[in-house]
Parts: C-alpha cells; structure tokens; sequence
C-alpha cells in the first residue's frame, strides 16, 4: 500500500486576486511546523511533490531541508486553471463557481468560451496519483484536493470540504485503487 499526503499551502500572503503570491508571516510559521509533524509520519521509500506556485513551494521547503530530500515540480498539482485573466473578476468568479457542480461549471458560460478543458484537468490530477509507486507528500491548492475527495466520494460538488493551510488529507493506494483515509483539519477559506 502506498501513502499519499496531500498537504494545502501555508497562508499566503494576498489573497486570490493574486495568482502566484509567496507565503505570508503565518503561513512560514505553518510551514515550519508541518514539517516537523510530517518527519513523525515520513516513511522511506517517499517523494517530495509541489506545485510549481510559490505558496506551494515555500510551504513544502522546510520538509525539504529536514529530510535532505529534493522537491519534485509537478504541474498536474497545480491550482485550477482560470478563465479570467482580470483578478478582480477573477476573484468573482470563483465566489459564483465554488458553490457549483463540477458539471454547471463545465457548462459556465465563461467556463465554455475559455475553452479550458476542467475534465481533463481533473483528470490528470487523478492519473498522476495512480501513478504513484511510493509513499508521496504533495503540497497542492484547496481545488486540487476537494478535486480528488469529491471524485472519490462520487460528488460532483466542485468545493466537497474545506481543507485548512496545512492541513493533510491521507489517501491510500493499492491495486490503483485510491482510497480515502482522513480528511485534513477543515478552516473557512475567505475569497478575497
């Protein structure tokens, strides 16, 4: 059985309507003391995975430095894919598509003349966690893990929970069947 932690970015420093800001004050500290609970659960053989977006990378750093182990970039992690360019429309946006189904947010009007391709965005996450053949920890974005737990609650909710700054969600895999094991400590996310 492999063990994939799923682990949300510290706090950021801006809010969304930056697309790529650092960690804030806070988030350095979450950052700092996560790294110390996952060296209590860290098993060899691992991988280390982040997104490539700054809050991602900073967050998983010191987990890095501790276990001299290298941070592997992985794009299919990465936050959901916009179709507004303008970041305070943007900001907007998700606060009208959060509240949605995967399938009224594929059928978006903006959703629809962007041409991103949701499904196959949803997708990729899923394939490249089955492609796993190690234990991993993924330091990843709020929509890339309520992906996941509403493919594999069979939701088609776009928001299933609310995983908190370094929360950890567990996952299983075994025979490429991925599995549920604990959700992360769950906080309310403020779109701002």
């Amino acid at each position: 059985m492999i063990d994939i932690y799923l682990i949300r970015h510290g706090k950021a420093s801006s809010g969304w309507d930056n697309l790529n800001p650092d960690l804030g004050i806070i988030g350095k500290k979450q950052s700092k003391k996560i790294a110390t609970e996952l060296l209590n659960i860290a098993k060899e053989p691992y991988d280390i995975f982040s997104s490539p977006l700054i809050r991602c990378l900073e967050t998983a750093e010191p987990f890095s430095e501790i276990t001299n182990k290298k941070i592997i970039i992985e794009d299919k992690v990465i936050e959901i894919p916009s179709p507004i360019k303008n970041l305070k429309k943007r900001v907007l946006w998700l606060k009208r598509v959060l509240p949605l189904t995967w399938e009224e947010l594929i059928s978006d009007k903006e959703t629809k003349d962007s041409k991103i391709d949701y499904i196959l965005w949803r997708e990729n996450i899923l394939k490249f966690f089955l492609s796993l053949n190690k234990d991993a920890f993924i330091f990843t974005h709020y929509l890339v893990i309520n992906s996941i737990i509403s493919y594999l609650m069979n939701s088609d909710k776009v928001v299933f929970f609310s995983p908190d700054n370094t929360s950890i969600t567990h996952l299983s895999l075994s025979a490429k069947k991925l599995e549920i094991v604990s959700l992360g400590d769950e906080a309310s996310t403020l779109i701002n």
